[in-house]
């Protein structure tokens, strides 16, 4: 449980309370008893947030979960993060370019400029 406390210290996005805590948390002390260390989980569990998030936090680390093996392999190859694209970020172009306002696409005015 302490992992995921501190996870969701250290990203407040992914952090988790309750029942949702505890259900991962029992997750979680299952792999560190398999031998998983508690930095490779960590670094599994604070992939970003994909840009859509569909599912409640706790879904998302339970499925980051699911994708760990119960035990590291003999060869001491771990599971590593998969890095998640972060969605590509566009900025209104007006006012000669200071705007800066986000919006949906690559040369988009926001409602203020248009």
């Amino acid at each position: 449980m302490g992992l995921l406390i501190e996870l969701g210290s250290r990203e407040p996005a992914l952090a988790l309370a309750g029942k949702p805590l505890a259900d991962q948390a029992a997750r979680v002390e299952g792999l560190l008893a398999g031998g998983w260390s508690a930095d490779t989980l960590m670094g599994i569990l604070a992939a970003p947030l994909p840009g859509r998030v569909t599912h409640s936090v706790a879904a998302i680390l339970g499925g980051r979960l699911t994708k760990v093996p119960p035990v590291p392999s003999c060869r001491g190859t771990a599971v590593k993060p998969v890095a998640v694209p972060r969605p590509r970020r566009h900025e209104c172009a007006g006012r000669d370019g200071m705007c800066g306002r986000p919006v949906g696409g690559a040369g988009e005015p926001c409602s203020g400029c248009r």
